[in-house]
C-alpha cells in the first residue's frame, strides 16, 4: 500500500456555522465525497469562540419537530467548545493537518462520507480521544505521541467516527433525558437554558463518564471494518490498544481514561480482525514518522 492512501482529489471548503475570527489550522478537504476540516475551523481560533454563539446558532438552525442534522452540527459544535475551552487545540498546524487527512481517508470509506467531519488535535499530554455529535473528533497530543506509526492514528479516529455514525453521542443525550429539552430549545429559540442543560449532559459523557462498555465495543468493531476498507492494517490499533492496556495496568498515568476496558477491548478488535480473514494493510511508519516529531529521549 502507497502513500495514495490519504491525498484528497481536490480541495474544498467545509461548511462552517460559527465565523472563524482567527482560523488555526488547515484547508478542509474532500475526499471521496467526504467533507472534512479542522476544529479550528469549525469553532473559530485558538479559544473557539464562546459557547453562546452557539447556543445561538443551534437556535436559529431549529425548523424542524426533531433534532435535524443542522441541530445536530450545531450540538456537535457546542461539545466541541466545551472540550477546547478545557484543553486548548495544539498549535501545530502541520500536525493538525496530517490528523484531518488521515480521519479524511478513513471516512471517506465509512457508510457515512457525507457527514462533514471535523478533526482536531487537543494541546494536553493526557492520552484520550473524543467524539460528539456530528462529525467533530478530537485526539489528543499525548495520544499521538503514544502510537508508532500511521495505522495507529487512523485506528484510534476510526474507533471515533464509529461513535458519530452510530450516534452515540445523541443517545446519550436520551438517556440522561435531555434529547426533547434540546430539540424544544431548538424549536423556539427561546429556551437558551435548556440547549445549555443538553449539551452539558452530552460534555458530562464525552469528557468524564465516557461511553458504555457497549458503545465502546460497538465503536471498536465498525473501526476495524473501517480500516479494512480504507487499506489500512487494522492490527495496527490492536497493538495500540495492548499498548495503552499494559499503560494502565503498569501503574502508569490513565491512559484513554474514557475508554473503559482496554484489555477486554483489544481481544475483541484482535477477534474482529480474525474474523475478517487477518487482513493486511498500509501501516505507513515512515510517513507517520516525517509529520510527528516526538520529544527527544
Amino acid at each position: 500500500m502507497n502513500e495514495r492512501i490519504m491525498k484528497p482529489k481536490r480541495v474544498v471548503a467545509a461548511g462552517t456555522i460559527v465565523a472563524a475570527a482567527v482560523m488555526l489550522a488547515m484547508a478542509p478537504l474532500n475526499m471521496g465525497g467526504c467533507s472534512a476540516g479542522s476544529i479550528g475551523d469549525a469553532v473559530g481560533g485558538a479559544v473557539g469562540g464562546t459557547t453562546g454563539n452557539l447556543i445561538s446558532a443551534g437556535g436559529k438552525a431549529a425548523q424542524a419537530a426533531s433534532l435535524s442534522e443542522r441541530q445536530e452540527n450545531a450540538m456537535g459544535q457546542s461539545v466541541s467548545v466545551a472540550i477546547v475551552n478545557q484543553y486548548g487545540l495544539d498549535p501545530n498546524v502541520a500536525l493538525n493537518k496530517y490528523v484531518s487527512l488521515v480521519g479524511s481517508a478513513v471516512a471517506s470509506t465509512s457508510p457515512r462520507p457525507d457527514i462533514p467531519y471535523y478533526f482536531g488535535v487537543l494541546d494536553t499530554d493526557e492520552v484520550n480521544a473524543f467524539a460528539g455529535p456530528a462529525g467533530y473528533i478530537m485526539i489528543t497530543r499525548g495520544a499521538i505521541m503514544k502510537m508508532q506509526d500511521e495505522s495507529e492514528l487512523a485506528g484510534a479516529l476510526a474507533h471515533e467516527i464509529g461513535h458519530v455514525i452510530d450516534k452515540h453521542g445523541l443517545n446519550a443525550m436520551k438517556q440522561a433525558g435531555m434529547l426533547d429539552a434540546a430539540v424544544t430549545a431548538a424549536k423556539t429559540n427561546e429556551d437558551v437554558a435548556k440547549w445549555g442543560q443538553a449539551t452539558d449532559s452530552v460534555v458530562d459523557v464525552v469528557l468524564k463518564k465516557g461511553y458504555s462498555r457497549d458503545q465502546e465495543s460497538r465503536a471498536d468493531l465498525l473501526a476495524v471494518d473501517y480500516l479494512v476498507s480504507a487499506g489500512y492494517d487494522p492490527n495496527g490499533y490492536h497493538r495500540f490498544l495492548q499498548r495503552m492496556a499494559a499503560t494502565k495496568t503498569s501503574g502508569g498515568h490513565a491512559a484513554m481514561s474514557t475508554h473503559p476496558g482496554l484489555g477486554d477491548r483489544a481481544n475483541r478488535v484482535a477477534a474482529k480482525i480474525t474474523e475478517k480473514g487477518s487482513p493486511s494493510g498500509a501501516t505507513l511508519a515512515d510517513r507517520f514518522k516525517r509529520n510527528v516529531a516526538k520529544p527527544a529521549v
